[in-house]
């Protein structure tokens, strides 16, 4: 048995598009005193007071969660990423007189001029038993690309509004290079023990909808779970899966089907729920369960039952894609206006924009107003964004950085390195259980003794 309960390490980082400065509004954000420890060689890369880490990648402001062990947790540490933008942007403002937004959007016009697009996305990760998942990782094939009916993030490509945005850039099913934007990354980096292995979702969509994202994290931890354990033993292999992966995102009336290897055909409805969700409710018969998964099933089984159906309006408060389908492309001038001399198509884009933006106030005012649901309070994502999980791995970090910050060279996910005169010497923590108080101070004196202190 690979897992007691359905409890699975998991975590999430997210781009957002940042302008032409990120690198100031990391610095500003530093400035706000959430940053535990900055190394000294001056890369723009923090560990965050909640245990999660911010940095500069690829030009664009990004910041992780720490590890979570449940899509809930998890989905109040990634409202916290929001709050960490919102954060650096205000403080740019104050700094420079300069508003810059940040946008959790999915694509982007490419600033280069290289492409069309670019990309700008939301990775997740899920800690798995290696044994149990390398020979099996074909089983999540099926699955990443047909999940878009219930999590895509919604948005225009080309004037057209898709499902998912992002399922014009996937170049390989499998690949261990991020900018393949592989539907499934064999890119190997655990940062656990060697029997763990991470599955790596690099082609993935930030959404702002947190009942999207908290059923996101749900359903593919539940499936990675009994894909482990046995209880998802076949699925049909799919023809063609990145043409059926743009074939199923172009059409939004809800009659979704897939071309099998086979020959046969399958509503993509019927798959996820003979090839999956009986997968998962297996599990659940097996497993301790809590009540926040019961919930997390309970709304899965309600919603598929609305694509089932075709009753896709139903889901206008609740699926990302559904909500922006319903505001921008279906009701757009009863919620936004357009500015003067913008075009029907441009005014819709902004509005995707607008929506996305964590430092505009359009998203929090729907749900005020009750058009979104939501799955945490904002008293849990502000413990989210102060505090790291309790009994994790982030409160060692937190930890270590606050007491011995000036005897660090690094400080990782999993590793660091002491300064003791002139070398480094490394030190590991590859665990992610097991972190009480008296573990973590059992830690610190062990460090402690190795500089001296």
């Amino acid at each position: 048995m690979v897992h007691v309960t359905l409890e699975m390490w998991q975590g999430a980082e997210q781009e957002f598009a940042a302008g032409t400065n990120p690198v100031g509004l990391f610095e500003s954000l530093w400035r706000h005193g959430v940053f535990v420890f900055r190394p000294p060689d001056n890369i723009p890369r923090a560990c965050l007071s909640n245990g999660g880490v911010c940095y500069i990648h690829s030009n664009l402001f990004e910041v992780s969660t720490p590890e979570c062990r449940d899509s809930l947790e998890l989905v109040a540490y990634e409202k916290a990423c929001e709050g960490f933008a919102r954060l650096a942007s205000w403080g740019f403002e104050e700094e420079t007189g300069q508003k810059v937004h940040l946008y959790k959007t999915n694509i982007a016009s490419d600033p280069k001029h290289l492409e069309q697009y670019t990309t700008v996305g939301a990775h997740e990760n899920y800690l798995v038993e290696r044994e149990t998942y390398i020979d099996n990782m074909h089983k999540m094939v099926p699955y990443m690309v047909l999940r878009q009916i219930l999590f895509g993030a919604g948005g225009y490509v080309g004037g057209v509004y898709m499902i998912s945005p992002r399922v014009i850039f996937p170049k390989k099913v499998y690949s261990e290079t991020s900018t393949d934007y592989p539907i499934i990354s064999t890119r190997d980096e655990p940062h656990a023990y060697e029997k763990f292995f991470r599955v790596h979702v690099v082609n993935g969509e930030g959404t702002r909808s947190d009942y999207t994202t908290f059923l996101k994290y749900s359903f593919t931890s539940y499936v990675l779970t009994a894909i482990q354990r046995g209880l998802i033993d076949h699925v049909p292999e799919l023809t063609n899966p990145m043409e059926q992966n743009r074939k199923i995102s172009s059409n939004l009336e809800g009659d979704w089907g897939i071309d099998l290897v086979d020959g046969g055909k399958i509503k993509v409805t019927d798959y996820l729920n003979a090839y999956y969700l009986e997968g998962v409710e297996k599990v659940f018969s097996e497993l301790e369960v809590h009540q926040h998964d019961r919930f997390a099933l309970k709304e899965l089984k309600w919603v598929l039952k609305k694509l089932e159906e075709g009753l896709i309006e139903d889901l206008a408060s609740s699926l990302e894609w559904v909500i922006k389908l319903s505001l921008i492309e279906r009701d757009f001038k009863s919620y936004f206006l357009a500015e003067k001399g913008l075009d029907e198509a441009s005014a819709k884009r902004a509005a995707t924009f607008q929506y996305s933006s964590v430092t505009d106030p359009l998203f929090d005012s729907l749900v005020e107003e009750h058009i979104i649901k939501t799955v945490v309070s904002e008293k849990e994502v502000e413990s989210a964004f102060r505090n790291p999980p309790e009994d994790s791995r982030g409160e060692f970090r937190v930890a270590v950085a606050k007491k011995f910050g000036k005897n660090l060279d690094t400080l990782s996910w999993s590793y660091l390195k002491l300064k003791k005169g002139y070398s480094s010497i490394p030190y590991y923590f590859s665990s992610l259980e097991g972190w009480d108080e008296t573990s973590i101070e059992i830690k610190l004196t062990e460090i402690a003794k190795i500089i001296g202190n």
